[in-house]
């Protein structure tokens, strides 16, 4: 009987452990590089999300500018559930705090697409107008080629 009753506290203590500190599932969901879907955007062209090591990630997010991309820099990316028992996490929350605007992200993963919404408030009393974005972006690509891939016979180099 006290083997039986030592059994199941310890199933009831490992069973509330796991409820009161969820792990987070789903960082692999945004893992990568992703590009815009809108090649011509005048807003975020890409977004890099690393691990930080054990569930923290970090995202560094490029907007378009000429020649080159602007980074606005890396920051912490907080991932979120359906529900406190939700650890499968498809949606995050980055803050992007340039001086001249506070830009506040919200990301949603489907697998296959993130969805970006900024809030972009201006704080350098130019008189423009705060505003609201939202933007496609699909995980790039990336091809990793052997060096030692041999040239097919007849092939020019």
């Amino acid at each position: 009987m006290l083997k039986r009753s030592l059994t199941l506290a310890a199933a009831s203590v490992a069973l509330t452990a796991g409820l009161v500190s969820p792990a987070m599932a789903a960082p692999a969901d945004f893992i990568g590089t992703w590009v815009n879907k809108d090649a011509n955007t005048r807003g975020v062209t890409r977004l890099v999300i690393t691990s930080a090591g054990g569930n923290q990630l970090k995202i560094q997010v490029f907007g378009q500018c000429h020649p080159t991309d602007c980074d606005w820099g890396t920051t912490s990316l907080i991932t979120y559930g359906l529900n406190v028992q939700d650890s499968d996490h498809k949606y995050a929350t980055a803050n992007y705090n340039q001086g001249f605007a506070n830009s506040f992200l919200t990301l949603s993963a489907t697998g296959k697409e993130v969805m970006l919404q900024g809030y972009t408030q201006f704080l350098d009393n130019s008189g423009r107008q705060n505003y609201y974005s939202r933007e496609y972006f699909q995980r790039k690509t990336i091809v990793r080629v052997p060096g030692d891939i041999r040239v097919l016979p007849g092939a020019s180099r």
